[in-house]
């Protein structure tokens, strides 16, 4: 009887407990919630500001200076965060005391498409250019389909991550039929063929630079080709 007894105490307990929630979330639905710039965190590449970021849901009228918290729908502010072409991720948050909060990471540039009005991201994503941006990732002239975004992009990554392939490329290129790199300390350039398998090839390329470089013979090249299985291609001057 006894037990029966605390059991009903706890369920009372619980269910007042659920009350007070629920009524709390209903009364902190009509506080209004003073919102402004310094809402909004960002992990940022200074492609976009936080305050234009606030503008945008402000003429999108998904945000007032001062709006009623139970008017505010996070799905549809995130939604139009993420059409701001330099946005990767957004998080949107009201806290119990219904302070609103919006944490956003922009897309990373990892390649400069320099034939295009863009970068692409680490993602394969395109980035609109901004002009007079000065950023430190490597260059890619030519023609490229959308098609290869993705791998041209995870290249790219891979070279950044690489600290003999960072210093060593200069940058990167294609014509109608082959990818290509430049490297920095000679004359010759390099074919990659399509991207299909580059970690692979610029491995082999690595392993022929390091059996050459304390020799005369890579400035006499003026091509490589890594478009070949288990062997590198070299074309003399």
């Amino acid at each position: 009887m006894k037990i029966k007894f605390i059991h009903i105490i706890f369920t009372i307990f619980i269910s007042l407990k659920i009350l007070a929630v629920v009524y709390t979330n209903y009364i902190n639905g009509f506080n209004i919630s003073s919102i402004s710039s310094s809402n909004i965190s960002s992990d940022s590449n200074n492609f976009i500001s936080n305050d234009s970021i606030f503008n945008i849901l402000i003429s999108s009228k998904l945000l007032s200076d001062s709006t009623f918290v139970k008017s505010i729908d996070l799905n549809k502010i995130e939604s139009k965060v993420l059409e701001i072409p330099y946005i990767d991720k957004v998080s949107s948050s009201i806290d119990i005391q219904s302070n609103f909060s919006l944490e956003i990471t922009e897309k990373k540039p990892i390649i400069d498409l320099r034939d295009n009005d863009f970068y692409l991201s680490d993602k394969g994503e395109t980035i609109p250019r901004i002009e007079n941006k000065k950023l430190e990732i490597k260059s890619f002239f030519g023609k490229i389909d959308s098609i290869d975004f993705y791998e041209l992009a995870s290249l790219a990554k891979y070279i950044n991550n690489d600290n003999f392939f960072v210093e060593h490329i200069k940058y990167i290129y294609a014509d109608s039929t082959s990818f290509y790199f430049s490297v920095n300390d000679y004359k010759y350039q390099v074919k990659l063929g399509n991207l299909n398998q580059f970690e692979n090839k610029l491995k082999k390329y690595k392993g022929f630079y390091a059996a050459k470089v304390n020799t005369d013979l890579l400035k006499n090249f003026n091509k490589l080709d890594l478009n070949f299985n288990n062997q590198v291609i070299a074309q003399k001057k």
